[in-house]
């Protein structure tokens, strides 16, 4: 399995971001990113530019548009038409995601716990889901400096009470990107074993082969005698063999190496620790689990902050 970076959530001046879309493909390029996803609000005008600019620019383009309502925002990515958004209420959201989905479309909710009225009219998710199976992703982490943040841990609150619900959401990050800076962002990086290719990264979202990481990448996988278990993937209850790595050298241009300090590792099923591991670059452990779902933490130092997450896998599921 090979872990590429792909930012997931983007803006030009096609809506209210500063770049064109030639810039953002070039930007996301210097940074260091495989792909990239155009998502501007409400439009995909932006998409003929975007196009000729990956396909100069050798990176893997994923197609999308951000969902900006009232009741909050919803990125689809990967719909080979458009579903209107306009017209649709609080209570109409099922409906919708369901004509996403026959579009062959993926649906995620962006930052649902960011300020709202009056500061960002629409930015918390308001919208009532009925079925949250049918939601493909979440963003866990949004825009700089999103392990510290307020709405990041009630994000991944929400998320673990819908894992242990038994929902397969999958976890990401988004950096809500509109024009350069230098603040600190995370990353969201994907599972992938054949081709780079959009399909492919549409996929991996869906079977949540992704982490997430504002510095180095940790990855985790269950080593079985069927062969390895990535995250999204089930495996056994019991004891559980796991093979762990973290690779610092991963997006060397975009996160800042004397800031963030990794310190440990922890292992979390089904929403509480159960292991505690030293920090290097590959391990392998077996530890004792029940019926549920597990993830690894990187937890260290954060610009400062003592015991922050700073990166995370989505989870491997024991039955």
């Amino acid at each position: 399995m090979k872990w590429y970076p792909v930012e997931l959530h983007t803006h030009t001046e096609h809506s209210d971001g500063d770049f064109t879309p030639t810039q953002l493909v070039q930007a996301a390029k210097a940074r260091g990113f495989a792909g990239v996803a155009l998502t501007d609000h409400n439009t995909k005008s932006g998409a003929t530019e975007f196009n000729a600019a990956i396909e100069k620019s050798g990176l893997t383009g994923v197609h999308g548009i951000e969902w900006t309502t009232y009741w909050g925002h919803m990125l689809v990515l990967g719909e080979y038409t458009y579903t209107d958004w306009r017209g649709v209420t609080p209570d109409m959201i099922d409906e919708a995601i369901k004509r996403i989905h026959d579009h062959c479309g993926l649906v995620g909710i962006a930052h649902p716990f960011a300020l709202s009225n009056p500061v960002n009219t629409g930015y918390h998710w308001e919208f009532q889901i009925a079925d949250w199976q049918a939601v493909d992703f979440l963003e866990v982490w949004s825009r700089d400096n999103a392990p510290c943040k307020v709405q990041s841990l009630r994000a991944i609150e929400l998320w673990e009470q819908l894992l242990n619900r038994g929902c397969h959401i999958t976890a990401t990050s988004g950096r809500d990107w509109h024009r350069e800076d230098t603040r600190s962002y995370a990353h969201t990086y994907v599972g992938i074993e054949d081709e780079l290719n959009e399909q492919n990264v549409l996929q991996a979202i869906r079977d949540s082969r992704i982490c997430l990481a504002a510095g180095p990448l940790l990855t985790m996988q269950a080593e079985t005698a069927q062969g390895p278990v990535y995250p999204g993937q089930q495996t056994e209850s019991g004891n559980v063999t796991l093979k762990l790595c973290m690779d610092d050298q991963t997006m060397p241009h975009d996160w800042d190496r004397t800031a963030i300090i990794p310190e440990k590792i922890v292992l979390v099923q089904n929403g509480e620790v159960i292991e505690t591991l030293p920090v290097c670059a590959e391990q392998t452990v077996t530890v004792r689990t029940q019926k549920g779902w597990l993830r690894a933490d990187l937890i260290g130092r954060y610009f400062g902050r003592e015991e922050q997450r700073i990166a995370l896998t989505n989870p491997i599921w024991t039955a």
